[in-house]
């Protein structure tokens, strides 16, 4: 008898959702013509890290076991391969690698980190989607009062970060080296989110995608 746990993203029963205003006698191709694309990531392992910033030893350790150098400037984040981590305040982070198991991640930042640390795992309770496409800067003007064009233009291995509202709800909201956005989301706003984008995104076309 098989006893395995299917795992579904949050934005499972998104996927392939589509919705775009348009004339009944409009030809288009959806993927051509959509000016948002949302795309969640795969499963990923997300840990919100707790530390002393001023400790070269602390940074130093977290440098050599995820790869990254941990972000000390307000509103950044760093980035290497597929592991990110997220300035959050003066002592709190958020380490997201696409696709990683949490488990192993935390159970070597324990041994390699010393002194006064928590780390907790929050991946069963958000999800990251990516917003790209022509569309994009309208979608956040319409959703958030940030603003998001204020920014620095990021690298592939930093760029800018804000925790800000989100339509009604509540996001991370990050900027790409691609011109792109990601968003790191609570799980429970992740149907109400994914309904406002294919709603905010419908005059110029708006696709759901799994990473």
């Amino acid at each position: 008898m098989f006893n395995g746990i299917k795992l579904e993203s949050p934005l499972f029963y998104f996927q392939t959702s589509f919705n775009k205003s348009a004339a009944a006698d409009e030809l288009f191709n959806a993927e051509a013509e959509c000016g948002l694309v949302v795309k969640e990531a795969p499963l990923s392992a997300q840990l919100i890290l707790r530390g002393d910033g001023s400790d070269t030893l602390f940074c130093a350790a977290i440098a050599k076991t995820l790869g990254v150098v941990l972000p000390l400037a307000p509103g950044t984040y760093h980035q290497q391969g597929n592991t990110s981590i997220y300035w959050l305040g003066p002592s709190e982070w958020l380490i997201i690698e696409v696709g990683g198991q949490a488990q192993k991640i935390e159970i070597a930042l324990r041994k390699a980190l010393k002194g006064h640390i928590a780390i907790v795992d929050v991946s069963g309770g958000q999800t990251s989607i990516n917003l790209r496409g022509a569309g994009v800067a309208t979608v956040l003007k319409k959703s958030t009062v940030y603003d998001f064009e204020a920014w620095d233009l990021a690298t592939p291995i930093s760029g800018c970060a804000a925790q800000t509202t989100f339509a009604k709800a509540s996001a991370l909201i990050s900027n790409r080296s691609d011109g792109s956005y990601n968003l790191v989301i609570r799980r429970s706003f992740a149907d109400y989110i994914a309904l406002w984008l294919l709603d905010a995104g419908e005059e110029f076309g708006c696709r759901i995608e799994q990473g």
